[in-house]
């Protein structure tokens, strides 16, 4: 397992580590290595950081914290933890996710009982309840620049465009689907394919990787979601992050359509 941080709240990571602790011990996996990797190039929060993963530290979770001395960004952080451990399953994380107490049984097992898979995401959830709707179909330059940009009056214009991008046309009675496009807030992978498609692309700064990744390992194997494994995300838009961001976003979108192929509308 790994995660990434970049000035994460410690709280948020709290909340990750002890979801991580329930679903291991559910699972009956322990102990479990996880990597931290701390891109945040900070002395004081890293100090922080090491002193919080102590305190998890136990035959359960086995947590190896790597302080960056460079921010190679999101999918550069996970490529770093993958050089530092080994694995069958690899479990990707933000640190602003919490995981069901069931997640891992049920999706160990899901990969035991179907190993033509690849790649294998969760049901997103808000703190309520809600779904986030993490899964999504191939998008359009449109579809992305009014969810992130337009105002709500021209959103309520694109409901039939957000909900195809959503998946929300898809059946949702299924256990088990297909996804094109897979969030990289959780994501079980098969190493074996990880390893043959050399992780992350680190072209990638920020935004678009996990897609990225979700189609280049769609050759090597399905992509699907259970909707029985749930996670809690408290993720938020790109556009409300500041302008970094929204420079990391469109630059990010550039490179992923130059990629996989343009589509404007729909």
């Amino acid at each position: 397992m790994s995660v990434v941080l970049f000035h994460s709240p410690l709280e948020q990571l709290r909340k990750l580590l002890d979801s991580l602790v329930a679903a291991v011990l559910r699972a009956d996996l322990a102990p479990v290595a996880l990597v931290c990797v701390d891109n945040s190039v900070d002395q004081d929060y890293a100090l922080r950081c090491q002193a919080l993963c102590d305190l998890y530290q136990s035959e359960i979770l086995h947590i190896t914290v790597i302080t960056s001395t460079q921010n190679k960004g999101y999918g550069g952080g996970h490529n770093q933890a993958l050089q530092a451990v080994k694995s069958r399953i690899h479990l990707l994380l933000n640190p602003d996710v919490e995981l069901d107490a069931e997640a891992m049984r049920i999706a160990m097992e899901t990969l035991a009982n179907r190993q033509d898979i690849a790649l294998l995401a969760p049901l997103g959830l808000s703190g309520t309840g809600r779904n986030v709707y993490l899964a999504k179909d191939y998008p359009s330059v449109w579809v992305l620049g009014v969810r992130a940009f337009a105002p709500q009056w021209v959103k309520r214009l694109s409901t039939k465009s957000a909900a195809r991008y959503e998946l929300r046309d898809l059946p949702a009675d299924t256990q088990l689907r297909p996804i094109p496009l897979a969030s990289g807030c959780c994501l079980w992978v098969n190493r074996a394919h990880l390893d043959t498609v050399q992780g992350f692309d680190e072209s990638y700064f920020l935004y678009f990787e996990d897609y990225d990744l979700s189609l280049r390992l769609s050759g090597y194997g399905a992509v699907m979601e259970h909707g029985d494994i749930q996670v809690i995300h408290h993720g938020g838009d790109a556009y409300r992050k500041g302008w970094s961001h929204i420079y990391w976003f469109i630059s990010s979108a550039v490179r992923f359509f130059s990629r996989w192929g343009w589509r404007w509308f729909g």
